[in-house]
């Protein structure tokens, strides 16, 4: 069991590494491709459209999966069928609805935009979110037959189709934009497709679907709401920022391209780090379930307190060079100075992004979602107050602030819940302190390092820079003892104990 376990990890985080990564090279082509003003645009109408997706397809993989488990181990064939049955017909009903009320009301919705382009745009994806239901109904019975593969597989051709549909058309000469979308929408069904090949050759069948629409939509509902919250979040920023900087004084275009350069540019730079956060939280999340399960606190209480710890650690070991080299990480990457400076004014956010995936996975390990739901939403509320305290004076820096602030609070309130739930001792916040003094001598050896290697190209001086700055952070925190392996010594004294007492039997008898 223990094996199956580890090999699953290690299948899905492999997997995920290599889909993030070429996804990540597909935003560096894509911005180069489109440029700040259209990426802006997209990026708004693929918030949008992950809302609607989210809709129909957030909960559903999960209960799936959950009750396709369950009934595999009581031999309920015949169920798991008919549950995958009524996933995919209540996720494509759900689909078609969203879409005829999108198209119906294009012209209304359409005024919500500040570009008129984002609403074409969606009304190409929106399709899209059919497919995708077929798509979830089928992932959600194949992880609860553990194939997890074959699912890691089509997620990555799904990345692969999008790079090269988009590849081809911007060589045929197509629209950039609207080649983008469409690609968007290929990627969708054909990952579908390729699903829907992979189950059924896996000896995989459908069954009527009955008596399973009540649990499934139940037990969806509130997953669903927990799970879209973040990206209507995503969404109402997409709608509101344009909005509020051509208030404040710029163009359509300007408005546009100073949000692509944010949001579309800069923002995914800054979570290449809470990738590692998130395999934490991924690995981590089944034990702490477990010795939650076993009653036993003191574990809980140590890997909470050791998880957090490490994720600010790590995330900080970041910033200083998000910091000091962000223009010029802008500019190679991107060839966009306006990102790169929203990257430098943001890299402090490393720090609460991390604290808040790892917070608000371990609250769904305590079995306080609906507690986290709150607390993103009030975290959320004020960030729309700031924005609205600066409305006629607004800028990308004012949004920067807002998010900091608004993970901060959620990631507070979290652990103000967790601590309720399992008295921990708040031990990472020597850990938060040393981090944050650390990272200053660390900006100025990247300003130094960075000057003195001038005559370098763009690449070699901010690799040497932020390199040496890596290792200078993390020769810091191991002098002043900020990472904490309180849980692996603990573990090892167990075990050596436990042979000293074997031993010691032994000599006895």
């Amino acid at each position: 069991m223990k094996k199956g376990i580890i090999k699953a990890v290690f299948t899905l985080s492999a997997f995920t590494v290599l889909e993030r990564t070429i996804g990540f090279v597909f935003k560096i082509y894509l911005s180069r491709q489109l440029g700040s003003v259209s990426l802006g645009v997209y990026q708004v109408s693929l918030s949008v459209f992950y809302v609607l997706l989210g809709l129909v397809t957030s909960g559903i993989p999960l209960v799936v999966s959950k009750l396709t488990a369950k009934y595999v181990a009581e031999k309920k064939f015949k169920s798991a069928q008919s549950l995958a049955s009524a996933a995919m017909i209540t996720g494509v009903s759900v689909s078609v609805a969203v879409c005829l009320v999108c198209f119906l009301l294009k012209d209304i919705l359409g005024g919500l935009f500040a570009a008129k382009e984002s609403m074409t745009l969606l009304l190409i994806m929106l399709p899209g979110s059919c497919f995708s239901a077929v798509y979830a109904a089928l992932r959600g019975n194949l992880w609860g037959n553990e194939r997890y593969t074959l699912v890691s597989v089509v997620e990555v051709v799904e990345q692969v189709i999008r790079i090269g549909v988009c590849i081809i058309a911007f060589s045929l000469g197509f629209d950039k934009m609207k080649s983008t979308a469409f690609a968007m929408l290929l990627g969708c069904a054909l990952s579908c497709l390729s699903c829907i090949i992979g189950y059924f050759a896996l000896k995989g069948k459908l069954s009527p679907p009955k008596g399973q629409f009540a649990a499934l939509i139940k037990s969806a509902l509130p997953i669903t709401a927990v799970k879209t919250s973040g990206s209507i979040l995503n969404s109402l920023i997409a709608l509101i920022v344009p909005q509020l900087l051509i208030s404040s004084g710029m163009s359509i275009a300007q408005a546009m391209s100073a949000y692509g350069a944010s949001i579309g540019m800069a923002m995914p730079l800054l979570y290449i780090p809470i990738t590692v956060i998130g395999s934490l939280a991924f690995v981590m999340i089944p034990t702490l379930s477990t010795a939650k399960a076993n009653g036993d606190k003191e574990s809980v209480k140590r890997q909470i307190e050791n998880a957090i710890s490490f994720s600010i650690t790590l995330s900080a070991l970041f910033v200083p060079t998000f910091f000091e080299l962000g223009e010029a990480i802008g500019l190679f990457v991107y060839n966009s100075a306006e990102s790169g400076r929203f990257l430098s004014f943001s890299a402090w956010l490393l720090i609460p992004i991390a604290v808040e995936s790892i917070t608000s996975s371990m609250m769904n390990s305590l079995d306080l979602e609906i507690k986290s739901l709150i607390n993103y939403l009030i975290g959320s509320a004020v960030l729309f107050a700031i924005l609205f305290l600066f409305r006629n004076n607004f800028n990308v820096n004012i949004l920067s602030i807002a998010m900091g602030v608004n993970l901060t609070l959620s990631s507070v309130l979290d652990i103000i819940d967790i601590k309720r739930k399992t008295q921990i001792k708040l031990s990472f916040i020597p850990a938060l302190v040393k981090s944050v003094c650390l990272i200053f001598p660390a900006i100025l050896l990247n300003r130094w390092l960075y000057a003195l290697c001038f005559a370098l190209p763009a690449f070699f001086r901010i690799a040497v820079a932020g390199g040496v700055s890596l290792v200078f952070m993390i020769g810091l925190n191991l002098i002043f003892a900020t990472f904490d392996l309180s849980m692996f010594v603990r573990k090892k004294e167990k075990v050596s104990k436990k042979k000293a007492k074997t031993v010691a039997k032994t000599r006895r008898a």
